[in-house]
């Protein structure tokens, strides 16, 4: 049972309920409206649960976008090291190792620097998904706040309308019908 069918039965039992003779109030059964609102407070860890798995969500997001830039670092390691053998390979003169030296050199920075970029990317992108579930895990949050105040203030006001009406009702009936006065007793006359 979720939240909204819980109100719907509050809801229910406020139009259902008798109304209070000689006003426009109504009197509530007290221990189902508790009832109900306990009901309220066990079913709430559904919508507790539904902000657990945002989290897990994004943290599968986060390790999936790791575990991409790993592959990619990876990547470009084995292209670094390849890169290394094929210019020992060419090594046959001293300017032809020089060159080969630079050439390894740049294609290691760029490769780096791709990989770097890449792996920023990766983070910027986990950092908004991180920052997306979290703003709805917060707008969830505060709407089913929003919702049990609101109904609890609801309440509140139901029932102590019900009481305000209650006691009207009792001073009503005791004016139409006053106790009669105890006679006084005769004061005692004994002698001692």
């Amino acid at each position: 049972m979720n939240y909204d069918e819980i109100l719907e039965m509050m809801e229910e039992l406020i139009d259902n309920s008798s109304a209070v003779p000689f006003s426009g109030k109504k009197m509530i059964d007290c221990d189902q409206m508790r009832t109900y609102i306990d009901t309220l407070r066990l079913n709430m860890p559904g919508e507790i649960k539904q902000a657990k798995e945002l989290q897990s969500q994004k943290e599968n997001i986060l390790a999936e976008a790791n575990a991409e830039a790993k592959k990619i670092r990876a990547q470009a390691d084995e292209y670094v090291e390849e890169t290394k053998k094929k210019a020992d390979e060419m090594v046959k003169e001293t300017e032809i190792t020089r060159q080969a030296k630079e050439y390894a050199v740049e294609l290691i920075s760029n490769a780096r620097k791709e990989a770097d970029e890449i792996m920023a990317q990766a983070n910027a992108d986990a950092d908004k998904t991180i920052a997306d579930a979290e703003e709805k895990d917060a707008q969830i949050k505060r709407a089913l706040t929003d919702t049990i105040n609101n109904t609890l203030a609801e309440a509140r006001a139901i029932l102590q309308r019900n009481v305000d009406a209650v006691t009207q009702t009792m001073e009503a009936f005791e004016r139409l019908n006053p106790e009669p006065a105890e006679e006084e007793e005769a004061p005692d006359f004994d002698d001692d």
